[in-house]
């Protein structure tokens, strides 16, 4: 090496993943990383976090609420394995994430050397593209590759598919700037390289193919009865999905089935969606006279395990998937599957089916039917308002989502967690006008990371936001409290705590009478934490709650502060038995109300 070439290899290096649309630098400590450590600090917004894998998946939660890369940096050894989990994530969920591993020269590998280990390709299938940099190299044609590979690899974070992209940069000793006379031949190269930037790389823009679009025209005006079935979406595409969406429904005459982390169970104005329709399943009796003709299934598969139960048995009805770009039928048995841009497709037929609107007798089949879905959304809602019982006492469960809806009624962003709580806002949050962006977590569907994304997102979103977790999901990700409390507030992290993974209880596993001491004992898995030592360890705002005026008070306090707030929200136990009433009970309303309607 001649000069401080790591020094400014790295410079060159960091200033072109700006350059090309990287946001953010989330760094975690180490020697082996320091050129790009101190290049990255110097160009882009850094936050700095000492757990590799909290810093994984705060940087997962930027790309998530922004849609642009942040640059994840770790020095060699067992570091970057910390950011499996996120990469698993990422590559699901199709979101955008850089992960640049520090590693050892090659000298040094395979014998021995301290905290050297085998990082090529380290992420296998669940990285989108992996480039592996080698050393800093003067040579003026490996200088010139810099930019461009910088720029590929950004470009490969989202494009063909959105994902983890893993760079593996060499360094050898010493790793900290040097004094030099500056007079290395190398320079007046590399000076030319950083001032012309690197180069901009445009990704080919999808379009519907006119066939798909042709073949979804035909398949609604041959089928009137139907609905449109919305599982987890985007939040970054919600205007643009909510306005095709809406646009489409009008003009087929379908009924949607939204699930809040579609974007279109709120904010729809001209629409009402059908939000019990997990509940509504539930009854065999239902399940006829509900019947579509045809469904069209759009975004990642539905989490309601009614619709997938009943997609997946000998009534299904006939579908047609929008997944997006990625194939998408767990249940199998799609009629077709029409890859690309959803709200695209979705213009694209609605103009089709305007131009030719559908004859008085098929419009009126389809509007009856549509009716009989409203009969039976409005009486579910209805039912389990009356059977939730009164909000001034204990808090329960499902007291829970609905709160933190009306504190968000008026804009804002709740990232919602898997398991309870992301079944509880379908079961115990109607459909409204209101805008609301649900952040979620349903590429790997884990509970991996949720505190360190939703602290990423904070640092990209303005206006409220609330996290709504479990007492599991929490404690599985302690050390995001770090990550929260480096960015400050006003952010709410209310942690349901009914001591343990209730959610066992609602699986055939819990409902096993044989088997209640095991699934206590190996699935809820009871922990008898409190969460005030947490919060005090991280310097977090703190509250304890057992009534629901109790949490609306702490929610609003938290997001009217100045820095995050974890709120630990004990809720009455027994909560899976009365889910299981409520939802009963809803489905008897419902089975009334079609039934009177006919």
């Amino acid at each position: 090496m001649s000069g401080d070439l790591h020094t400014e290899w790295a410079r060159l290096f960091a200033a072109s993943l700006k350059d090309s649309g990287v946001g953010h630098a989330v760094i975690s400590p180490g020697s082996r990383s320091t050129p790009l450590a101190l290049a990255l600090a110097r160009v882009l917004p850094a936050t700095v976090l000492h757990d590799e894998r909290v810093a994984a998946f705060f940087a997962l939660g930027q790309g998530r609420a922004s849609g642009r890369p942040s640059v994840v940096l770790a020095t060699s050894g067992t570091a970057p394995g910390h950011w499996l989990p996120a990469a698993m994530e990422a590559r699901e969920a199709g979101i955008p994430l850089l992960l640049v591993s520090a590693d050892r020269p090659w000298e040094v590998q395979e014998a021995q050397a301290s905290q050297t280990v085998d990082q090529i390709r380290l992420f296998g299938a669940h990285a989108r593209a992996f480039f592996d940099l080698g050393l800093p190299d003067a040579h003026p044609a490996a200088l010139a590759a810099v930019p461009r590979i910088a720029a590929q690899a950004v470009l490969a974070t989202r494009w063909p598919l959105a994902g983890a992209v893993h760079i593996n940069a060499r360094f050898r000793k010493p790793l900290e700037p040097l004094p030099t006379d500056r007079g290395e031949p190398w320079r007046p190269k590399l000076a030319a390289i950083a001032k012309a930037g690197a180069p901009r790389l445009f990704p080919p823009k999808p379009a519907p193919d006119p066939a798909a679009v042709a073949h979804l025209v035909e398949a609604v005006r041959a089928n009137p009865r139907g609905v449109m079935v919305a599982g987890p979406l985007p939040a970054l595409d919600a205007p643009a999905m909510r306005k095709a969406v809406a646009r489409f429904v009008r003009a087929s005459g379908y009924t949607l089935l939204a699930e809040a982390t579609s974007q279109l169970r709120f904010g729809l104005e001209a629409v009402r969606p059908i939000g019990a329709f997990d509940a509504l399943l539930r009854a065999p009796d239902l399940r006829a006279a509900l019947r579509p003709d045809l469904a069209i299934e759009i975004g990642a598969p539905a989490v309601s395990a009614q619709w997938l139960a009943w997609i997946s048995g000998a009534e299904a009805p006939r579908r047609i998937v929008l997944p997006g770009e990625r194939p998408a039928d767990p249940a199998g048995g799609a009629a077709a599957m029409l890859l690309g841009p959803i709200a695209a497709l979705l213009e694209a037929a609605a103009v089709d089916l305007e131009a030719a609107p559908p004859g008085a007798d098929t419009a009126s089949a389809a509007s009856c039917y549509a009716a009989s879905w409203q009969a039976a959304e409005a009486a579910a809602w209805a039912a389990r308002e009356a059977a939730a019982g009164p909000q001034d006492g204990p808090l329960h469960e499902h007291h829970v989502a609905p709160m933190l809806r009306s504190i968000l009624q008026h804009g804002g962003t709740l990232m919602v967690g898997n398991s309870n709580p992301i079944r509880d806002l379908d079961h115990d949050v109607p459909p409204d006008a209101a805008p609301l962006e649900i952040l979620h977590q349903r590429g790997a569907a884990g509970i991996d990371g949720l505190v360190s994304g939703t602290a990423g997102a904070r640092t990209v979103l303005d206006g409220p936001l609330v996290l709504l977790t479990g007492d599991v999901a929490l404690l599985h990700d302690a050390g995001g409290l770090a990550a929260a409390a480096a960015v400050g507030g006003p952010l709410a992290i209310v942690a349901v705590h009914n001591d343990g993974g209730r959610i066992f209880e609602r699986l055939p596993l819990g409902r096993d009478a044989a088997l209640a001491d095991d699934c206590e004992m190996l699935f809820v898995a009871s922990h008898g934490r409190a969460f005030d030592g947490l919060a005090a360890t991280f310097g977090l705002g703190y509250a304890r709650v057992e009534t629901e005026e109790a949490l609306r008070d702490a929610v609003a306090a938290a997001l009217a502060g100045d820095r995050p707030v974890l709120i630990e929200a004990r809720v009455v136990a027994g909560g899976s038995a009365t889910r299981a009433a409520l939802l009963a009970a809803m489905a008897k309303a419902a089975v009334a109300a079609v039934s009177a309607a006919k």
